[in-house]
């Protein structure tokens, strides 16, 4: 079943970190624009694979594709996993999310 696509801006999380972003998703893929101190901060390159949450959802597996610099912001393109590539929410990120 494809996920509704969106788009918005609010807090976004990576791991137990958040940040302001303004975000879409259109099937499996999501991009997130934030500033490029944000991330700089957060350690964010290509081949990452990381928990995130968009604005009332729940918490997804996801692995960064791609991270394009455009000053003063960085556009970071990312995947979905499958269940199948995905382990469960481990209980420490769950709590804290």
């Amino acid at each position: 079943m494809k996920e509704v696509d969106m788009r918005g801006t609010g807090l976004v999380a990576w791991g137990n970190e958040k940040v302001y972003a303004y975000y879409t998703t259109e099937g499996n893929t999501v991009r997130v624009r934030l500033s490029v101190d944000e991330a700089d901060r957060l350690g964010l390159t290509a081949g990452l694979r990381v928990w995130m949450t968009l604005p009332d959802r729940k918490p997804t597996d996801v692995l960064v594709m791609r991270v394009a610099h455009a000053a003063p912001f960085v556009w970071v393109e990312m995947t979905v996993m499958s269940a199948s590539a995905t382990r469960s929410v481990p209980d420490t990120l769950a709590r804290s999310i």
